[in-house]
């Protein structure tokens, strides 16, 4: 028995950026306030809104950072509240996009972002439009939002069915300036979200489905996305699978490597996506020892067993340039114990199939 419902209205294809003032029509809204990666305010895209939706843009919040923090969160509450905005744009990567997603809960219950981040209780939000400019974060068709309070140490996520963004508009044309290192950051984060959905607890054929899809399509395109940039293909077909699979986790939520991820990202500063693409292999193979789904999923994206599509993997991280090994992330190894520790105390460490002892997570750690 499972239930499915994703509320986004997707919008999706090259130059779909270029409809948002027909899109948005019906809904009325007068007042928006922008929320734009810096990468997005320096290519113009900031710029192109205003003219597109003339006069209802009333302010643009950038500088996000990569982790985006409650100070980003803050100061998105604050031009909200001082322009009535009805609703929210986010135009960016994930950070921008989750960043959005807390100040949207908070404004509506007049709070702030190290209120909001505590709130196990969201039940409203300003109406979010969402779109991505990397491929691979999936927050635009998610109801999730991580945000890290710098001050204490800590990086959490929230979530609410009233965060789902209302309206994504996923144009792969806003992904072709990303440069090769984000592209493989954010393409690697689609295998980890659709390898984590498969993986989770929470795992129905309708997620599965959308996660082999998408796993199909990274698989093929991401190492021709990352060394062929203005590939429209590639690009495109990145970001079909990041928000197919963004679509499947949105039911499921993610499970091992994400919640390993929390800790080498709050404690040592490794991006996000190559923080959950370290440990993935090693999650995918503890879960194939208990579901042996995970050996025909591996079979039908053309592989062996689990064995084979981790060896891929890793092949994979290996050609774009991403970290194996505790030496290459520069982490010192005498950290393996509190990282195993952190790991089961992350929300999502209970969504995963395999649920192993510290012991059994420290040894796995032993062989990065």
């Amino acid at each position: 028995m499972f239930t499915f419902n994703n509320p986004t209205a997707v919008h999706f294809g090259a130059g779909v950026l270029q409809t948002i003032d027909t899109v948005l029509e019906e809904y009325g809204y007068q007042s928006y306030v922008v929320i734009a990666s810096n990468s997005q305010v320096k290519n113009g895209i900031a710029e192109l809104l205003k003219s597109l939706l003339p006069g209802q843009i009333k302010a643009v919040v950038s500088n996000i950072e990569e982790n985006p923090t409650v100070g980003n969160v803050d100061d998105i509450i604050n031009a909200a509240i001082e322009h009535d905005a009805d609703a929210l744009i986010a135009v960016g990567g994930g950070s921008t996009m989750d960043a959005a997603k807390a100040a949207a809960a908070a404004v509506v219950k007049n709070v702030d972002a190290r209120t909001i981040i505590q709130d196990k209780n969201i039940t409203e939000a300003l109406p979010i439009i969402a779109l991505p400019s990397t491929s691979g974060s999936a927050s635009e068709v998610t109801p999730f939002s991580v945000i890290s309070d710098k001050e204490q140490g800590i990086k959490t996520s929230i979530n609410g069915k009233v965060l789902y963004p209302k309206i994504a508009l996923v144009d792969p044309e806003l992904t072709y300036t990303c440069p090769p290192a984000v592209t493989a950051i954010s393409g690697i984060d689609v295998i980890c979200h659709a390898l984590d959905s498969i993986g989770s607890v929470n795992n129905n054929p309708i997620s599965d489905g959308l996660a082999v899809t998408a796993l199909k399509l990274a698989f093929d395109n991401l190492e021709l996305a990352y060394n062929e940039g203005t590939n429209a293909e590639a690009r495109s077909n990145m970001a079909l699978a990041s928000t197919t699979a963004g679509i499947g986790f949105s039911q499921t939520a993610t499970s091992g490597s994400h919640a390993m991820s929390y800790y080498l990202t709050s404690e040592f500063g490794i991006p996000h996506a190559e923080a959950c693409a370290f440990s993935l292999d090693q999650w995918i193979l503890c879960n194939a020892k208990v579901d042996p789904r995970l050996d025909k999923v591996s079979v039908q994206l053309g592989f062996e067993n689990t064995e084979a599509l981790a060896k891929e993997l890793n092949g994979l991280k290996k050609r774009l340039g991403l970290c194996m090994t505790f030496e290459e992330l520069g982490i010192d190894r005498k950290h393996i114990p509190e990282i195993a520790r952190r790991t089961m105390a992350a929300g999502n460490y209970k969504n995963n199939l395999a649920q192993l002892s510290e012991d059994e997570i420290i040894r796995m750690l032993e062989t990065k």
